[in-house]
């Protein structure tokens, strides 16, 4: 009888045990992230960089623009030989692909800066989760907007705010 009672014990406190190992909370990185004054500087910054970037394709864009519009002034006056309206469009075809070409280098520039730029953000906000995780003796916490249902649990928000100073 006794042993049945001790092992009654050990299986409601390691039951218990289990349990608290097992707690699982969520966060609203939505909430979170974009409150951090380092994320509001990333983004400004990725603004003013996107800003330039755009202004080197535009001159590129004019520049090509203005050779069009040469070419069709000279056409329109008949002062083009064969060979030379030939040329003039050889021309306009490659600056039109090396357009395409900047654009695309552009984007991929964009990227490269913002994944630059996210890093510590992402770095601060990784390290306050797992603080919150430790501190609270949390098992899992999952990112509220990646959960399909859920009902109840803990919502660990609030403590990784205050880790961030949010």
């Amino acid at each position: 009888m006794k042993f049945i009672i001790i092992l009654i014990g050990f299986t409601f406190f390691g039951f218990h045990s289990l349990q608290a190992q097992m707690t699982l909370a969520h966060v609203e990185s939505d909430s979170v992230i974009p409150f951090m004054p380092s994320y509001q500087e990333a983004m400004n910054t990725l603004q003013s960089y996107a800003q330039i970037l755009q202004k080197q394709l535009e001159g590129k864009e004019a520049e090509a623009q203005a050779y069009y519009m040469e070419y069709a002034e000279k056409k329109k006056k008949g002062l083009l030989a064969p060979k030379e309206e030939q040329d003039y469009q050889t021309k306009l075809q490659q600056m039109e692909e090396k357009l395409k070409i900047s654009a695309q280098e552009m984007e991929k520039k964009l990227e490269d800066k913002e994944v630059e730029l996210m890093k510590p953000i992402e770095d601060a906000y990784n390290k306050a989760i797992l603080e919150v995780c430790k501190e609270n003796k949390y098992a899992y916490i999952i990112d509220k907007k990646m959960v399909l249902y859920a009902e109840g649990g803990i919502n660990a928000t609030p403590k990784v705010k205050a880790k961030l100073n949010l």
